[in-house]
């Protein structure tokens, strides 16, 4: 009922007002005083409909989660963060606010932090891993907690600031796949938090774009490869970083290949059609080759994007950038088939 009032209700209040008003000629050509108070009851039927589908079409929209991800240790300053974060939106602010009040979720077990681990400085995958674990079980235990709960119509919708390094994030949206609706945030200058791309529609990670932007600059400029054992993928969106073959020690073992985007991406932006751009020019490149190393110079919340579109290559792995000056793979998304999450 709710559905159909969502979407006719114009053509129901027409019909009603319209029945009521020559039922009411009607009753007037043989002298009946109820004339009137059929028109009247007409009318108040039709602002009823109209009323019911304005307090309905808020329903209709997907639940708004806020989750931050961080490596922030500090229980004060991650909460600052959060808040300046879920702040950024009224909606997500509100939503915030509703969600301690009809769930056992606090705002607290919303802000995801790694407190054992230092990433930054640790080439041992297993330290790796162990991070993503951490972070993975934390979120599915909020995922378990909202299935099933009639927050809306359309369930609910992930709101995510990704505030972690690079090969986590990507990791962390391969886990996801294309299984949860969500939109990603960008802070810029650690003040202003800015919705930069939307996926509600996961799939439309992989789609191609909608709307223009300038294809990247691909190194080599053709990319008819034959494929074989090893790819060396370097993805960068910066104005001011350059790509760099030799950064990887095994450079000389594989094919080097650069997706490149010489700009700083605009915070007001739509962010997914780069993104798809980069995913129609990488997927089929990524599975002619056995192995494949990713490395990444770009805002984290692409590099959560392109983990879901790259989900399904397990033997690829993602690179960290060391103090030294060199990239190193540090976690591969083999890891995440054993045990798919959110299934």
């Amino acid at each position: 009922m709710k559905r159909l009032l969502i979407n006719y209700e114009t053509m129901a209040g027409i019909f009603i007002f319209g029945f009521c008003s020559m039922f009411a000629d009607f009753l007037s050509d043989i002298s009946n005083h109820s004339a009137a108070t059929v028109r009247f009851f007409g009318l108040i039927l039709f602002l009823l409909i109209l009323m019911g589908n304005f307090v309905l079409s808020g329903l209709h929209n997907p639940f708004m989660i806020p989750i931050m991800f961080t490596e922030e240790k500090e229980k004060s300053t991650s909460r600052n963060m959060f808040d300046k974060f879920t702040h950024s939106d009224k909606k997500l602010k509100n939503s915030s606010k509703s969600l301690e009040r009809f769930s056992k979720l606090k705002l607290d077990y919303l802000i995801l932090r790694l407190d054992n681990y230092n990433l930054r400085s640790s080439s041992e995958s297993k330290d790796w891993i162990a991070s993503w674990e951490e972070l993975l079980r934390e979120w599915e235990k909020i995922d378990r907690e909202l299935m099933g709960k009639p927050f809306s119509e359309e369930g609910f919708c992930y709101h995510i600031y990704p505030h972690v390094v690079l090969p986590l994030a990507f990791a962390l949206g391969a886990s996801v796949n294309l299984r949860r609706p969500l939109l990603l945030y960008h802070c810029q200058n650690q003040e202003k938090f800015y919705k930069v791309i939307d996926l509600k529609d996961p799939r439309e990670v992989s789609y191609e774009s909608e709307t223009y932007v300038i294809a990247p600059k691909t190194i080599p400029e053709d990319l008819n490869l034959d494929g074989g054992k090893k790819l060396i993928l370097h993805i960068v969106i910066s104005a001011r970083h350059v790509e760099n073959f030799r950064l990887h020690d095994d450079h000389f073992n594989a094919t080097n290949v650069a997706i490149v985007y010489n700009v700083d991406l605009e915070p007001k932006d739509d962010w997914l059609p780069y993104v798809q751009e980069i995913v129609e020019i990488a997927k089929p490149l990524i599975h002619r080759y056995e192995d494949v190393d990713v490395c990444l110079i770009c805002p984290s919340v692409v590099a959560f994007a392109l983990g879901m579109a790259f989900s399904r290559k397990g033997s690829l792995k993602v690179c960290h950038y060391f103090s030294d000056g060199k990239y190193r793979p540090v976690f591969q998304l083999s890891e995440i088939e054993g045990h798919p999450p959110f299934s």
